[in-house]
């Protein structure tokens, strides 16, 4: 497995410094002894108020290494709100209307279904232009394999009457921010590397293309679709900068972990420090659209639970807050004077996966069974912290054997599974390194092992289960963050056989080995502490195998071949029947339309209820997978920022727009600094994590509590020197 890479900073000794510069000064020229009981009245010191008013600091969850929005297992609200602000998109939420979405102004003049005869223009982005894609370049190592050929050999004039060809063209101007144009080469990067990488989100799409011209300057993409594609619009968001990736001898599963190359947003991320819990994203001084971001830095940082959140809230050492409730968070903030709290759903759910590719899961009564005794509610008020607001996913119809959710006498699971023991356990994987997926897989093998079914969390990395382990059914159950099938076209990235040519990895001895215990990333042993209930994958199926081949009512579920990797269909379902019924979903786009509206402004994703109900049916009856919990979101504004609108600022920010994946925060580009009347004096709290090794040596800059309480606007000056590394240590 690759080691991860960390970015590490030295000590700042500015601290030292100023000591040192302060006591001279008092030696020089002493004042007056203070009068006892009279205390010295604290100075604003104007150039940390100034720095203050540069800064938006928003509070979130604590998070992992992982920021790539494109990876199962590096969903959450934090890669959402990295990603909106950085990477660049075909199309996005339209701010006057978020349920809508529309083509990004700032990327794109144009974007639109052209006749499939029309001449398809000659390549002239050269030979950068035709990606491999992958950008795994370690091919030896066990990465993904390179696609290059596949690209060399696609043909762009391979179109049939019924195909679709969307072409963009590409704004001048477009540019990362090291300089570099965003072209097509970044179009052919993201699809390649979706269709050559396991663990990807929402791939399907991108696997019915047949081929991508560029042409223009690569200014000018033409994507050929096999077929009618009404949900066009899903593609190529959060594009990447494939001219320092595509080079790059990192895996692509691995590529954006701790921090991001280059930025095609309205900003860019200057430092992401995993183990302080802190991004820092500064303006983006190349960035070429109508509308520079405001404000010179966004901070955000984890923060340690409600009580700490909200008293950072009123010392206006945080502007925000974004993160996933529990039991008396609400409460919480609620007390906090100013601040307004905005709770929602996002389209997002965690699930219980089962593999059947496994020989002790290929059986749809067993897993019927094995579904049947988790007590959902309970799984998901232990992952989430809360049992108010819990919203359960409907459940499959498991037939009779289902008994209901409210921790009621369940059925007993011993001796349903010939083989299972102690020492060889039913194994649950997890997909990433969120805690609440962790916490909820925990749940779900005690529960099971409680039933007469022993489980266990197995500590091996996503990209080792969707690659390898899930394939060739070492591991039967995985617990992941699953964007929720709404639309036809998910429902396929999440239902249909996975793609053919997204190759699996043959488990190593090394990963099945008993004696080692692989961490959720980086594939380096852990110690059994820092993975409590852990067990490695097995080696083989071995006497599990026989055992399931006696039993003479075995009805095994048609599953993809070992040879093939997992994208978002992480059960390895592969049924030519529910397959022929979600491409004719795909291709109607659930609502009977043959190629979609043209028009730009159109939704982007299909009305609910899109999805035909036959095959949410299809897919109960085959007991693939079990929803645990809806991810909620609740964001928590104080009183120190406003939003500039039309005809003045907008105070209620329940009144201003909100994306379905960030909220509010779809705006903070535009948000703007001013007073608060319950802004501290004293240093942030959070500064003392920063003060010993690995801390900022510019400082924490989220420590500028000095002033802050009189800080002015400033957020749409320019930035001078020390705007993108906040205020010195206080």
């Amino acid at each position: 497995m690759f080691e991860r890479q960390n970015r590490r900073r030295r000590t700042a000794l500015f601290g030292s410094l100023a000591a040192a510069v302060l006591l001279s000064g008092c030696m020089a020229n002493p004042g007056d002894a203070p009068t006892v009981g009279e205390e010295e009245p604290r100075r604003e010191d104007p150039v940390r108020s100034e720095e203050s008013a540069k800064q938006i600091r928003v509070g979130v969850d604590a998070f992992g290494e992982g920021f790539n929005p494109h990876l199962i297992a590096d969903a959450s609200p934090v890669t959402d709100l990295v990603a909106s602000l950085t990477l660049p998109s075909a199309f996005e939420p339209d701010p006057r209307d978020p349920e809508r979405w529309r083509m990004s102004p700032d990327l794109l003049e144009s974007a639109e279904i052209v006749p499939v005869d029309e001449p398809v223009p000659d390549e002239d982005a050269g030979a950068a232009g035709r990606g491999d894609g992958s950008g795994d370049g370690a091919a030896a190592e066990g990465s993904a394999p390179s696609i290059a050929a596949e690209a060399a050999e696609a043909d762009a004039t391979d179109a049939r009457p019924g195909d679709t060809r969307i072409r963009y063209r590409i704004r001048p101007g477009a540019q990362w921010s090291d300089g570099t144009p965003i072209s097509g080469s970044d179009f052919r990067y993201l699809h390649a590397s979706l269709l050559a990488n396991a663990g990807v989100v929402d791939a399907s799409a991108y696997e019915r293309i047949k081929a991508i011209t560029v042409s223009s300057g690569g200014r000018q993409v033409d994507v050929l679709v096999s077929g009618p594609m009404p949900e066009w619009r899903t593609l190529f968001r959060h594009l990447l900068p494939s001219h320092l990736l595509r080079p790059s001898a990192t895996p692509f599963v691995d590529i954006l972990d701790g921090g991001l190359p280059a930025s095609g947003g309205r900003y860019t991320a200057q430092s992401i420090d995993v183990g302080r819990g802190e991004v820092r994203l500064v303006r983006n001084d190349r960035f070429w659209g109508d509308v520079p971001a405001k404000t010179d830095t966004v901070i955000v940082r984890s923060v340690d639970g409600a009580v700490t959140g909200a008293e950072q809230l009123r010392a206006a050492q945080l502007q925000a807050l974004r993160l996933r409730p529990q039991q008396t968070t609400a409460l919480t903030y609620g007390l906090v004077p100013g601040a307004v709290e905005l709770p929602a759903t996002l389209p997002r759910q965690l699930t219980l996966h089962a593999n059947v590719a496994s020989p002790l899961l290929d059986d749809v009564s067993v897993r019927r069974a094995v579904f049947s005794a988790v007590d959902v509610r309970a799984v998901a008020a232990i992952a989430t912290g809360r049992t108010d607001d819990l919203e359960i996913p409907a459940p499959p119809k498991l037939g009779s054997s289902r008994e209901s959710a409210d921790g009621g006498e369940r059925r007993s699971l011993a001796g349903i599974v010939d083989g299972v023991t102690e020492n060889d356990p039913l194994l649950i994987g997890v997909m990433g390194e969120d805690q609440q997926a962790v916490a909820a897989a925990r749940a779900i093998a005690d529960q099971l092992t409680a039933a007469g079914l022993p489980a266990k969390v197995t500590g091996a990395g996503d990209q080792e289960l969707a690659g390898s382990l899930l394939p060739h059914g070492r591991v039967d159950m995985v617990v992941a963050w699953n964007d929720v099938a709404d639309s036809p076209q998910r429902a396929a990235s999440r239902w249909s056989c996975p793609y053919e040519k997204r190759a699996s990895v043959k488990p190593s001895e090394e990963a099945a080995s008993p004696s080692t215990e692989t961490s959720a990333r980086s594939g380096r042993p852990t110690s059994e502490s820092s993975a409590p209930g852990s067990s490695a994958p097995r080696e083989s199926g071995g006497d599990r195998d026989a055992g399931q081949g006696a039993r003479g009512d075995r009805k095994p579920t048609p599953a993809a071949s070992p040879d093939v990797a997992r994208g978002s269909n992480l059960s390895g379902l592969c049924d030519p029947r529910i397959d022929a019924m979600l491409d004719e979903a795909v291709t109607r786009g659930g609502t009977g339309a043959a190629t979609g509206a043209r028009g730009l402004g159109a939704t982007v994703a299909a009305p609910e209820g899109s999805v035909p109900a036959e095959i949410r049916d299809a897919i109960d009856a085959e007991a693939i997978e079990l929803g645990i919990v809806v991810d909620r979101i609740l964001t928590v504004m104080g009183p120190g920022v406003e939003l500039p609108m039309a005809g003045g600022a907008a105070g209620n920010p329940a009144e201003w727009p909100a994306g379905p994946r960030i909220g509010p925060l779809m705006t903070l580009p535009d948000w703007r600094r001013v007073p608060s009347a319950t802004a501290s004096d004293g240093a942030d709290p959070g500064d003392e994590r920063g003060a010993g090794p690995g801390a900022d040596e510019a400082g924490d800059g989220a420590g500028d509590g000095a002033g802050e309480g009189g800080a002015g606007d400033g957020g749409a000056e320019p930035r001078g020197g020390g705007g993108a590394g906040g205020g010195g240590t206080s």
